[in-house]
């Protein structure tokens, strides 16, 4: 009896080790592809910006704002075929609307990026002439605000996390005490919710970048940062119309809703005052809006009508 209880836990040991083999293999292999498609996507096309978006119609460009987009493929826009519906095009003409004024921006932003890039992005940035706070003849720190997104490198080719937070507030810090930008970060989107993925990377993915999304919220907050959801802001629609078809950036539609997330989280950091109508929202409501008002109804009265019939009648005989 021994030795067949013997026999039986060696036989579930080695099955379990040629298990846990086969699932890091898999493992492995998988990482290995979603890491050669992502090296891949350093030689896409993506959007450089360093332009001035002129303020909307009948509004006083008294100083000019500056927009700082940095960071990965995440904001960099990725295989956009029109540049005004890239993320920095986008926010600066968000931006100017908000704050009726020019808005001067400058995106350093690449695919594939790094949080070991960061450094090298925020030196472009702080030694941007065009950016600089010297072309404003009055200008004010409620006018500049930079943006971060950063992560998804990291997590693909894996660094520890003591090296990439650090990187992150460091940047931060910068930014607000040499260019004095007001800093939104957008965290590291949750991985393991992209398509086309399948277990172990997708749990592996899932559970990593949370993780990393977690630290780099809380050293935004330390640092007086804005820190924004990523995944949050890919809501409201399918998941699948909102990424890319490889499902490691977003689409264009997913472009455009990362940038009204940052928008709305500026609006709401500076406090602007955001008036809409809603009157043309339901179409009964706005029809009923734009029709004239009825002209006022005006009882008879019937001593009147009867005083009037009188008179006609005398007319007539006459």
């Amino acid at each position: 009896m021994g030795k067949r209880m013997l026999y039986t836990l060696a036989t579930m040991t080695g099955t379990a080790v040629g298990v846990g083999a086969s699932a890091v293999g898999l493992l492995r292999h998988q990482a290995g592809a979603l890491r050669r498609a992502f090296d891949d996507d350093a030689h896409r096309s993506y959007s450089t910006f360093a332009e001035a978006v002129a303020p909307p119609r009948n509004y006083d460009d008294d100083d000019s704002a500056a927009l700082a987009i940095i960071g990965d493929s995440w904001l960099c826009g990725i295989d956009v075929e029109d540049p005004a519906l890239a993320p920095p095009n986008l926010i600066a003409r968000g931006l100017g609307r908000i704050l009726g004024t020019t808005v001067r921006v400058q995106s350093t932003a690449l695919p594939s990026a790094l949080s070991e890039d960061l450094p090298r992005q925020v030196d472009e940035i702080l030694r941007s002439a065009w950016l600089s706070r010297q072309l404003s003849e009055s200008w004010t720190d409620e006018r500049r605000f930079a943006i971060i997104s950063i992560g998804t490198g990291d997590i693909i080719h894996p660094i520890h996390g003591t090296i990439g937070i650090p990187v992150l507030n460091q940047a931060i810090n910068r930014l607000q005490r040499e260019g004095r930008y007001t800093v939104f970060v957008l965290v590291c989107p949750n991985l393991g919710g992209l398509p086309g993925l399948r277990d172990p990377l997708k749990t592996s993915l899932r559970r990593t970048s949370r993780v990393l999304a977690g630290s780099q919220w809380l050293a935004a907050l330390a640092a007086r940062a804005t820190p924004l959801r990523a995944t949050g802001s890919l809501s409201g629609t399918t998941r699948r119309s909102l990424l890319n078809e490889s499902g490691r950036f977003p689409s264009t539609l997913g472009y455009a809703q990362l940038s009204s997330t940052v928008l709305a989280a500026i609006a709401e950091r500076i406090e602007a005052p955001v008036e809409v109508d809603r009157s043309l929202d339901i179409p009964e409501k706005g029809e009923a809006a734009r029709r004239p008002a009825p002209a006022p109804r005006v009882e008879a009265d019937p001593e009147a009508a009867v005083a009037a019939d009188a008179a006609f009648e005398a007319g007539a005989a006459s």
